[in-house]
């Protein structure tokens, strides 16, 4: 899924946060592309981000994928989690979770000829959901007229 979605998502998400703290939950909403595509943004790929065209796998280094996994693991968010909760920080652990959201949306979003498939369940298995294409024309206006009226409705 895009950016802007990740933020406006774990906006509505968070919204019952104090606006500084739910910039947290926002940021890590957005960390695990960021984390995993840092470096080869270039301006060939955001050209075919921005027309809806598909990225080449040649685009994508091997490292990439591999940060991809790491960044998109429920087992590895989940340690962070509990060691977080455990030592007693709580708010903490709390707006960690704008990370689960991110990953729990691209599970659904990134279909099988995705460059990056989301495997939640990484590294103990290589299991993946192969949904929705998230940058398609139509995938992207239902789901920002859908955004648009759950902002009318809680803001």
């Amino acid at each position: 899924m895009d950016w802007l979605s990740h933020i406006l998502i774990n906006n509505l998400v968070f919204k019952e946060l104090p606006l500084e703290k739910r910039w947290w939950a926002i940021a890590f909403g957005v960390a695990p592309d960021i984390a995993s595509f840092f470096g080869i943004y270039r301006m060939e790929f955001f050209k075919k981000m921005l027309f809806f065209k598909k990225i080449p796998a040649s685009f994508v280094p091997g490292w990439v994928v591999k940060a991809y996994n790491v960044a998109h693991s429920v087992p590895l968010w989940l340690v962070i989690f509990l060691s977080l909760w455990l030592a007693g920080w709580r708010l903490a652990a709390v707006v960690w979770c704008g990370w689960l959201v991110h990953i729990a949306l691209d599970i659904f979003t990134h279909g099988a000829e995705s460059v990056t498939q989301t495997r939640p369940l990484w590294p103990l298995s290589k299991w993946y959901y192969a949904g929705f294409v998230w940058s398609t024309k139509k995938f992207l206006l239902i789901q920002y007229a859908i955004l648009a009226l759950l902002y009318l409705i809680f803001f």
